[in-house]
C-alpha cells in the first residue's frame, strides 16, 4: 500500500511538473507552497530512499568520474558542470560527461563538453552537479542502481546561511558533499550528516577566435563602461539589479557620454514586468543600456570584455561567477562584500561594498522571509565608480591584482588539483 501511494504522489508530481505554466497562472503562491512539501514527502519518503553507503565498494567500475549535470544548460548552474569538466581535464583522473536535463526550463544549446558525453556511469565516482532539492528526482530518473553502485558526491550551492530542511533528505543519497565556497560549505555544514568539502569553481574565459567588439553589441565605443547581468530565473530580489541602477545614477547624470552602464538580462522573456520596471527605474537616462538578447556563450564572454567594470551588489551568491571572469579578464570589479564572493575578493584586488545585514522580509522561492541576506550601500558603491572611471592608476593597480588572483589561485589545474587530492584521500584514485 505504501509503495502505490508512493507511485500516485510521484505521477501527480510528475505531472505538476508538465502543467506549471498553467499552475503558476492559475493557483497563488501561497497554496503551492503549502502543497509542494507535502506532494514531495509523499512522493519520495527518506525509508525508502537507498542509503547504503557501501556497496560501491564491492562496484567493477574503474576509478574515475562520472559528471552528473546540465552540461548543456545555459544557466549558471549548468555552467557550474561545464566548469568542472575543465577542472577534471587539467588532470589525468579520466572522466565522462552524463547530460542530466530533467526539471530544467533552461535552453540546452551549449554543446561545449558533448564528445564527453555518455549514456552509462562508466566510473567508480559520481559527481552531480545538482542542486539538493534535486537530488530525489535524479534518484527517480535514474533509478536505485546508479545511487548504489557508487560513490556519490554532491556539488551543491546555496545563498544563504541556513541550508533548508526540506533539502536534507538529499544527504541520504550522498557520501559527502562539494561545495563552491567557504560560506556555502559552512551553511550545509551546520545540517550535514556527511563530509562537506570546499571545492572552488576554476576560472578560464576563452575568447575564442571571433573578436567581438563594442558595435557587435550596439554599445558606444567611448566611454568608461560598467556592466551588470542576472538571470530572471534566479531571482531578482537575490542579484539586486535596481541597486546597480541607483549606483550609477547617483553617480553620474543622465547626460554624462563619459560613462554608460550594460544591464544584461539572460531569459527576460519570462517575466516581461520585470524588465517594465527596469526601464521604468532607468528613466531618462540614456547611458544605461539593457540587452535583452540570447547570447551564445562566446559571445557572453565577448561581451564581458569589450566592457571596463562589472558591478554586482547582490544581496548573497553562491560563488560570484561573473565577478570572477571579470577579474580574469583584467577587469575591476565592484561587489558586496558578504557570502560566497569573499573568498577570492578583497579591498587589494577588487571593490568591495560595504552593506548590512536586514532579513529577507518576505519568501522568494527558496529564500525564506526569516533569514538574513546584504543590503549594500549603493552610496559606497557609487564612489567606487567614480573613483574607477577618473582614477586610471587605481584602475590598473586594482584590474591586475584581481587577475593575478584568478590565474594563481583559482586556475583549472589547481582547481583539478584538488579534486585529485580529494579522490586520493578517500582512496578513489
Amino acid at each position: 500500500m505504501k509503495m502505490l501511494r508512493v507511485r500516485l504522489a510521484r505521477t501527480l508530481y510528475a505531472y505538476i511538473v508538465k502543467l506549471k505554466p498553467y499552475i503558476n497562472r492559475f493557483i497563488p503562491f501561497r497554496v503551492k507552497e503549502l502543497l509542494k512539501p507535502n506532494i514531495l514527502e509523499m512522493a519520495y519518503p527518506a525509508d525508502i530512499i537507498p542509503i547504503n553507503r557501501d556497496l560501491y565498494m564491492n562496484a567493477t567500475h574503474p576509478k574515475g568520474i562520472n559528471l552528473i549535470g546540465y552540461s548543456r544548460a545555459e544557466m549558471g548552474i549548468g555552467e557550474s558542470c561545464r566548469i568542472a569538466a575543465r577542472s577534471i581535464s587539467a588532470t589525468e583522473v579520466p572522466f565522462s560527461i552524463i547530460n542530466y536535463e530533467y526539471n530544467n526550463p533552461a535552453r540546452m544549446q551549449d554543446h561545449t563538453w558533448i564528445h564527453k558525453e555518455v549514456n552509462q556511469a562508466q566510473f567508480k565516482v559520481n559527481i552531480f552537479h545538482l542542486n539538493a532539492d534535486q537530488m530525489i528526482f535524479a534518484n527517480a530518473h535514474l533509478g536505485n542502481s546508479f545511487f548504489t553502485n557508487h560513490y556519490n558526491i554532491g556539488y551543491w550551492h546555496w545563498e544563504l546561511p541556513d541550508f533548508p530542511d526540506e533539502w536534507k533528505i538529499g544527504f541520504n543519497l550522498v557520501h559527502e558533499v562539494w561545495a563552491p565556497s567557504n560560506f556555502v560549505a559552512d551553511s550545509i555544514k551546520v545540517k550535514s550528516p556527511v563530509p562537506v568539502i570546499t571545492i572552488p569553481h576554476s576560472i578560464f574565459v576563452d575568447l575564442g577566435e571571433v573578436h567581438f567588439d563594442r558595435v557587435h553589441f550596439n554599445l558606444p565605443t567611448n566611454r568608461f563602461l560598467f556592466m551588470s547581468m542576472y538571470d530572471v530565473h534566479s531571482f531578482q530580489e537575490r542579484k539586486n539589479p535596481k541597486a546597480v541602477i541607483r549606483a550609477f545614477q547617483e553617480a553620474y547624470s543622465p547626460e554624462d557620454e563619459s560613462v554608460g552602464l550594460v544591464l544584461k538580462v539572460n531569459n527576460a522573456s519570462s517575466n516581461p514586468g520585470e524588465i517594465k520596471d527596469l526601464v521604468a527605474m532607468i528613466g531618462t537616462y540614456t547611458n544605461i543600456f539593457i540587452i535583452k538578447e540570447t547570447l551564445s556563450r562566446t559571445e557572453m564572454n565577448g561581451l564581458m570584455n569589450v566592457i571596463d567594470c562589472f558591478v554586482s551588489l547582490h544581496r548573497s551568491e553562491g560563488f560570484g561567477l561573473g565577478l570572477a571572469e571579470a577579474m580574469f579578464l583584467g577587469k575591476a570589479v565592484i561587489g558586496t562584500n558578504w557570502s560566497s564572493n569573499t573568498d577570492f575578493m578583497n579591498p587589494y584586488n577588487s571593490c568591495v561594498v560595504n552593506y548590512k545585514l536586514v532579513k529577507v522580509g518576505r519568501d522568494y522561492g527558496p529564500y525564506k522571509a526569516y533569514q538574513d541576506w546584504a543590503d549594500p550601500d549603493t552610496s559606497h558603491a557609487s564612489e567606487y565608480m567614480s573613483k574607477l572611471s577618473n582614477d586610471s592608476e587605481y584602475y590598473k593597480s586594482i584590474s591586475r591584482a584581481g587577475q593575478e588572483t584568478m590565474l594563481t589561485e583559482y586556475s583549472p589545474q589547481r582547481i583539478g588539483q584538488l579534486i585529485k587530492d580529494r579522490l586520493k584521500e578517500i582512496q578513489l584514485y
